[in-house]
């Protein structure tokens, strides 16, 4: 047990990082309480992979903008025409890549990590059964569930599981696959509780940016003292979560065990975090960017948490933009771009970039057409990927912005354009592409991803 004196010590290093640590465990399944042993892929390099993922459909056919493309219904004045006054003009575009396309010009901190070529765009991904055309909508079963709903396409992409009661994620596979740390789970939510990193035979760790941790072990920091007797109220708890884990009643032993793995977790944490600093002080906790900021502090602490292999979860509210689209859709932008800017140079002041992969997901794309104050719930969306390890360009197949014989279009009846783009690559090659770089096995792709076995393209290849 650590003195005042030591807690004290720790405190203020935490404080100094701004970590503001709250930790939880989840629960083990009862029946396999064991530790986990790591994978073969947790002895090669350290590798870490960050999820962001963008609540409520962002609206990224105005992220990624074609400025002149030679296909058919790929073209800006064709985006312009359908997308109304909500079209982002050309000549503001940031040109990636090839300069065909263009990034939204409140994503700079993307733009500029295209220009050192680490950077992919995969177009038009989202949920699917298997491939599938307009000639398919017909058939309801092939279809993934509740197709627009917020709640379970979240699910859906978080799972890459064909139905919404599935509950294992695939970011928990990646987690399963490459084992523990030293003294948690090598996976980590700042965002609660999510599908994504649910997993049978491992736990993951649900962290805060905003909540300090030293409300949670007995520190009133406005009286700058330990609260009274909190002393013999630590002993007396670890006395009785010890009894209760030895309890022949697996389901107290089970909670008893997640309890103590919490308190573990916690004073490890607050140990390799003791005066880290990563260089992302002036982010706001509460922003994208403070988020970020813990996840920054714990890759710059994978060798003394024992976990070369990392994995993390980041969530960011507020895309659904039903209404006022055009004032709120810059504000979000400027969130998301601050935090990726303030995130990558930190890894690359760490020399970690090289490591670290990052990736978005959201519920959904929108509507390619305007409800007139903003865009309704879609499909298929874009996502970006950058890091060290990616290879720079375009993946996935840009769709068809027409209004006129969409062949991308979610309406069963050509006559009636809808907006809604059909997905035509999968969460499932999204997700096993960065997950094969992970180092999970082609049997373990095939159980994380059960619909990867209906698409000829298993790796996307822009990780390398």
């Amino acid at each position: 047990m650590r003195s005042d004196a030591s807690r004290r010590t720790v405190l203020k290093g935490l404080g100094a990082a701004g970590v503001g640590i709250s930790l939880s465990t989840v629960p083990l399944s009862v029946g396999s309480r064991s530790n986990h042993n790591a994978a073969s892929a947790q002895a090669d390099e350290a590798k870490s992979l960050v999820c962001i993922f963008l609540y409520g459909g962002a609206d990224s056919a105005n992220m990624y903008v074609p400025r002149d493309h030679a296909e058919a219904g790929q073209s800006h004045a064709t985006y312009s025409a359908t997308r109304g006054s909500f079209a982002v003009p050309a000549s503001s575009l940031l040109g990636v890549h090839d300069g065909a396309f263009g990034l939204h010009p409140g994503l700079a901190a993307l733009a500029s990590i295209a220009e050192s070529d680490r950077l992919a765009v995969v177009s038009n991904v989202g949920p699917l059964n298997r491939p599938t055309t307009r000639s398919d909508l017909a058939d309801r079963a092939s279809l993934p569930q509740l197709l627009y709903a917020h709640n379970a396409q979240q699910k859906l992409w978080q799972t890459a599981q064909p139905i919404v009661a599935s509950n294992a994620g695939w970011g928990g596979a990646i987690a399963s696959a490459i084992g523990r740390g030293a003294d948690l789970p090598s996976a980590f939510s700042i965002s609660g509780s999510v599908p994504w990193l649910s997993s049978v035979d491992v736990g993951y760790s649900r962290l805060s940016a905003t909540v300090g941790i030293e409300r949670l072990l007995g520190y009133d920091s406005t009286r700058r003292a330990w609260i009274p007797s909190f002393e013999g109220l630590e002993q007396a708890m670890r006395s009785g979560l010890a009894s209760a884990a030895a309890s022949p009643n697996p389901f107290t032993a089970t909670a008893a065990e997640t309890v103590q793995t919490s308190i573990i977790a916690t004073e490890a944490l607050q140990t390799v975090t003791d005066e880290t600093d990563v260089g992302m002080e002036s982010v706001n906790a509460g922003d994208l960017g403070g988020r970020l900021r813990t996840v920054a502090q714990l890759i710059a602490n994978r060798d003394a948490l024992g976990m070369p292999r990392q994995v993390f979860f980041v969530g960011m509210g507020g895309w659904d933009t039903h209404g006022g689209q055009a004032e709120r859709f810059p504000v979000l932008l400027r969130e998301l771009d601050e935090g990726i800017a303030a995130f990558q140079a930190s890894l690359d002041a760490m020399g970690v970039s090289d490591s670290v992969t990052t990736f978005t997901t959201s519920d959904f794309g929108r509507t390619l057409t305007s409800n007139g104050d903003g865009t309704d719930h879609g499909w298929g969306g874009h996502a970006f990927v950058w890091g060290g390890a990616v290879s720079s360009g375009r993946y996935g197949t840009f769709p068809s912005l027409a209004t006129t014989n969409n062949p991308d279009d979610a309406s069963e009846d050509e006559s009636d354009f809808g907006g809604r783009l059909i997905p035509t690559t999968s969460v499932g090659q999204y997700g096993a592409t960065l997950a094969r770089w992970m180092g999970l096995d082609e049997t373990q792709l095939d159980a994380a991803f059960p619909d990867l076995a209906n698409f000829v393209t298993r790796d996307l290849g822009f990780m390398s």
